[in-house]
């Protein structure tokens, strides 16, 4: 499930609903927890209200069209749709999802399971671990939004491994 849903997620931009844009709405795409779907459709609603034809814009242009109309998810909406986990995507956080009951702390990483950091603040999502390199998936601020990364994992700074219970 998770392979077949990362090519939708990839290049999203990162939005958290806090600070000086946060909105209050029943649209998870107007929050940071919006479906790839989701996104898609409320950047097409935004276009055509404003205008612009999406399809003469680059990706680029995509990305900082949604970026200036806060579309977007953030770290543990993200893990949320990608493993399909029956909780309420919107009163989510990464220290929830690391965090018993939902998740279990483990010694071993293995695909699925995931990676806090930031003192529950982040959270990444492992796709693969080949020896000690990990890949993984995230929406992070500072890369640009959803990105895949692999990293030695004694390069990965973490406060823990935990698997979803």
């Amino acid at each position: 499930m998770v392979r077949d849903e990362l090519k939708n997620y990839l290049g999203l931009p990162y939005f958290i609903n806090t600070g000086q844009h946060q909105v209050m709405s029943r649209n998870n795409a107007l929050v940071g927890k919006g479906t790839a779907h989701e996104i898609a459709l409320q950047t097409i609603e935004f276009a055509n209200q404003q205008n612009i034809k999406l399809l003469d814009l680059t990706p680029q242009q995509i990305y900082n069209f949604q970026k200036k109309n806060h579309l977007g998810i953030d770290c543990s909406g993200l893990v949320c749709h990608l493993l399909n986990l029956k909780v309420d995507v919107r009163k989510t956080s990464a220290d929830m999802l690391t965090s018993p009951p939902i998740s279990k702390s483990v010694k071993t990483l293995q695909t699925n399971d995931l990676i806090r950091q930031k003192d529950g603040k982040h959270v990444l999502l492992v796709l693969s671990v080949d020896k000690k390199m990990v890949t993984y998936i995230h929406s992070s601020q500072s890369k640009h939004g959803v990105v895949i990364e692999t990293k030695n994992i004694k390069d990965i700074d973490n406060q823990g491994f935990w698997r979803i219970i």
